[in-house]
């Protein structure tokens, strides 16, 4: 029997609705947000957006105008106080986020799109999908920040190499999972059928087996994007992700803890405004689990 699991070899059948997987894909955001859970990560995940899109546009200050005032307290004109160079933290706490939101929309959609890719190659040859697992199990021998350190010391730290750091991160669990819906999806009545009728490899696939490997990454999105978050967190923390005078979250959180006895919200609001994104992403994504498991 062949071992190319395209090929026209005898496979084990189960019944399935074709349409079934793609209506309950469909159905699935309003089920998560009928849920306590979802709706609470969508709660703080849009409140963390808004801010981040709606405050810079409201506040008068300049995330990146220096004045005399340096280390001040909370004032009526510097809400949360001003940092080292006399800069309005408020200001650059909610720049940051936009930082924070640029990373996850760039990263996450590519990771997802090329890893989706990668996973389905097996679909197409043998040898080339074999290749693709064993550089997931090497990726997957990196923790996200070793992995940041070893990118930035070889290109530059910036927002660049956090990006490559993220879709490198996020690429073996989104081809572990299309794989895993590729090896489910060929078993099906209708994909054996279209490939006894003799219906070409890559419109198979495409037709059949894509719409269902689709819904299945839908609940990895919020999971890599808390990643994202994290990772983007952690490098510049270390001084390997966003470089100053680029305001981001995690540069924040760096050099404020400097000044955390001295000024205390320096470092805790660019804290919590990360850890509000976090969690709310990691709650919508048990909730996309949960759902996917009914």
């Amino acid at each position: 029997m062949s071992t190319d699991p395209l090929s026209t070899g005898p496979l084990s059948t189960t019944a399935a609705v074709p349409g079934s997987r793609r209506r309950a894909g469909r159905a699935a955001l309003p089920a998560v947000l009928r849920g306590r859970r979802g709706r609470t990560g969508a709660v703080l995940v849009a409140l963390v957006v808004l801010l981040g899109l709606l405050g810079p546009l409201l506040l008068p200050a300049d995330p990146y105008q220096q004045g005399r005032e340096a280390l001040a307290g909370p004032s009526w004109s510097h809400p949360l106080g001003t940092d080292e160079v006399g800069r309005d933290l408020l200001a650059r706490a909610l720049y940051g986020i936009r930082i924070e939101l640029l990373v996850c929309l760039l990263a996450v959609p590519a990771a997802a799109v090329l890893g989706t890719l990668l996973g389905l190659l097996g679909g197409l040859n043998r040898l080339l999908g074999e290749a693709v697992q064993r550089l997931f199990d090497l990726l997957l021998g990196f923790h996200g920040l070793l992995l940041g350190l070893a990118i930035a010391l070889i290109v530059r730290p910036g927002l660049g190499s956090v990006v490559v750091t993220v879709v490198l991160s996020a690429l073996p669990a989104f081809g572990r999972q299309a794989r895993a819906a590729l090896l489910a999806q060929l078993a099906r009545d209708h994909v054996v059928a279209a490939r006894v009728l003799g219906v070409p490899r890559a419109r198979t696939l495409r037709r059949y087996v894509l719409p269902n490997v689709t819904d299945a990454a839908t609940a990895l999105l919020a999971v890599a994007m808390a990643h994202a978050a994290k990772i983007e967190g952690g490098l510049s923390v270390l001084g390997f992700g966003i470089q100053p005078p680029t305001p981001s979250l995690g540069t924040m959180i760096n050099t404020g803890s400097k000044y955390l006895f001295l000024h205390p919200g320096y470092a805790l609001a660019p804290v919590l405004l990360l850890g509000l994104l976090v969690f709310g992403l990691t709650l919508l994504a048990d909730s996309f689990n949960r759902e996917k498991l009914r």
